[in-house]
């Protein structure tokens, strides 16, 4: 199934800018830990404006069985997770 997650936090809580930050960005998307959580990672996209008063936001394209797989992933990070199908798929149904 596919699903895209997204995670969204404010430039001053940037993981990047907390102690062991870049570390742990390091970790969680290092291929090692991508492939022994069961998912595959399509695609991950961040938004992350100059503006140091602005959102960060994430969005990853991620192959998996199901969401709690992905939310395992992630683990304490929080991500909204939505199961998405190729519009091709929806146009035919219209």
């Amino acid at each position: 199934m596919l699903f895209v997650a997204e995670h969204i936090h404010p430039a001053a809580e940037c993981p990047m800018r907390m102690p062991g930050g870049k570390d742990m960005i390091k970790n969680l998307f290092s291929e090692e830990h991508i492939k022994s959580t069961g998912i595959e990672m399509q695609g991950a996209y961040m938004g992350c404006p100059t503006d140091e008063g602005a959102t960060h936001k994430g969005y990853f394209i991620i192959e998996a069985p199901d969401e709690e797989t992905i939310k395992n992933f992630f683990g304490d990070m929080k991500v909204e997770v939505r199961e998405v199908k190729p519009f091709s798929e929806i146009a035919k149904t219209l």
